[in-house]
Formats: structure tokens, C-alpha cells, sequence
């Protein structure tokens, strides 16, 4: 595992040492962030990141991989209405999966779920007429996939944070295994790539709690067989590893505090190692 903030002055991040199957079809691009806005120079900082993004014409869409606020502040309506607010303005379609401070971490779990249903549920419907067909989980309607040109793409509600409720989290993980499990076995034959979204990091010093999906990850990364990303927050670093499988990455995003928060990715499933990291720093 390397950090990708070690690495001084980089605009453009060829990963060109994890050599991966072969891939053949168009290009996707879209951007990734997650872990903010915690302070209000972070407000600002977003607002900043969806102008940068509002002025780039080539990329698909954008997703914001959970942590809308920071953990010791209240969950109070206004934060979820401010986050929800600033990615509207983005002009391409733009999804978000849960992030364990606007949700399970909170002093009441339930009631900040009923926010982030209201505020956030489905959030890629905001853009009508989108091209994006998008499929959500029967049951869990947080999760979400959709294949884009040969690629497969799956969003799941995975945090990490407080254990509030541990039947919850059971039933959770079996739904998101689930969902995967679906996905590739009606599309893994069909696409070139995959990557999955979630917002929890993985833990390595001592039990994870989020164990059960990351066994779920590792076995259909080994039956799919094909370049696989998993992107997550959580961590507020930048971090780039092999992970589990030979043919799976582990790709942490940084947080709103650093000015390299905003990540641009460009997926080539024609290209060996399809996948390709360019870090925009807007009002640079």
C-alpha cells in the first residue's frame, strides 16, 4: 500500500504498476469525493469542487461517498439540506451513498435516517432525463447499480463508525453481499470492469465490524476475475493498495480538509489497467 499524498506535485496519477486483465469499450469518467463539508470553508470548498466540475464537459456523472458533516456536530436538518442543496447544482447526474455521521453515529440513528431518506434517497432522480439506467435493491433501496460502457458500477450503504444496532448491521451486510452477488452474476459476464462504492475503509489492527462484506467482496473479485476498484472514504487519506485478490484495488479518497479531496476518474476497459486517477484542485 502506497499513500498517493506522498507523492509531491502530482496533477495525474498513471496507475500503470497494477497490470490488469485486458479491457475493450469507450471511456467512463466521472468524479469522486467524500468527507465533507465538516466546517464552513469546507461549504465553500464544495461549492468551489462543483463549479470545477460544472466546467468540465467531458465526464458521465459524480458520486459523494458519504460523511456530509462532521461527527461531533449535532444531526440537525440543516446539514442535510445544505449537502443536498450544493450537489443539485452539479449540471450531470451525481448519486450519494450513506456515511456513518449523518447516520449511525448520530445521538438518534433512526430520526437521521428519516433525514437522509428525505434529503437523499435516489438522489440521481434529481437529474431527469439522465442516460444512466439505474437499478436500487428491492429491499434496501439505498443501493444502487447500473453498467455504463462495459463497466459495472454498484453503490452500497456500507459505513463504518458506532455499531448502533447489530441486527441491523447483520441484515445490512447480507443485503449488500446480496446486491453484489446479483449484479455479477447478471452482468459479470456482460462488462469488462467493475468498481464498487462504499464508504466504510477497511479495518486491519483489529476486529472489523464490516468483516462479513469484505469476505463478500473478496469472493466475487475472485469469480468475476476482470479489473475491480473498490472506492471508499472514511480514512481521509489517500491510499492506493492490491487488495484481497489480485485483480481488485482498494482505492481511499481524501477528506474535505486537504486540497486534493476532489478525484477524477477515467475508466478504459479497452486499456490493460483500465482504470486511471487525475486529482483537479479547484481554485488552484
Amino acid at each position: 500500500m502506497f499513500r498517493l499524498s506522498e507523492i509531491p506535485s502530482v496533477a495525474v496519477i498513471l496507475l500503470s504498476v497494477f497490470v490488469l486483465p485486458g479491457c475493450t469499450a469507450p471511456k467512463t469518467t466521472f468524479y469522486a469525493f467524500a468527507d465533507l463539508p465538516y466546517k464552513e470553508k469546507e461549504v465553500e470548498k464544495l461549492k468551489d469542487g462543483v463549479e470545477a466540475i460544472n466546467r468540465d464537459d467531458d465526464y458521465d456523472f459524480s458520486i459523494h461517498l458519504g460523511d456530509i458533516k462532521a461527527g461531533k456536530d449535532p444531526c440537525n436538518l440543516e446539514y442535510y439540506t445544505q449537502a443536498s442543496g450544493i450537489l443539485k447544482r452539479i449540471n450531470k447526474t451525481t448519486f450519494i451513498i450513506p456515511g456513518d455521521n449523518e447516520w449511525n453515529d448520530c445521538q438518534d440513528p433512526d430520526s437521521a435516517w428519516q433525514l437522509w431518506e428525505q434529503h437523499f434517497m435516489a438522489f440521481e432522480q434529481n437529474w431527469p432525463g439522465r442516460t444512466l439506467k439505474v437499478r436500487h435493491q428491492p429491499s434496501r433501496d439505498e443501493n444502487f447499480a447500473f453498467v455504463h460502457r462495459k463497466c459495472l458500477f454498484i453503490g452500497l450503504n456500507l459505513v463504518g463508525g458506532k455499531v448502533h444496532d447489530k441486527e441491523e448491521r447483520e441484515q445490512r451486510l447480507a443485503d449488500d453481499a446480496e446486491w453484489m452477488r446479483r449484479n455479477f452474476d447478471e452482468y459479470g459476464k456482460k462488462v469488462k470492469c467493475a468498481i464498487v462504492f462504499g464508504h466504510a475503509q477497511p479495518v486491519f489492527d483489529k476486529e472489523d465490524p464490516n468483516q462479513v462484506f469484505f469476505d463478500a467482496l473478496k469472493t466475487e473479485a475472485e469469480a468475476f476475475g476482470k479489473p475491480l476498484l473498490f472506492m471508499h472514504g472514511d480514512g481521509h487519506e489517500l491510499e492506493l493498495e492490491r487488495f484481497l485478490a489480485p485483480n481488485l484495488l482498494r482505492f481511499e479518497l481524501n477528506g474535505g480538509k486537504e486540497s486534493d479531496w476532489l478525484m477524477k476518474v477515467v475508466v478504459e476497459p479497452r486499456k490493460p489497467q483500465p482504470f486511471t486517477f487525475q486529482l483537479p484542485v479547484p481554485g488552484a
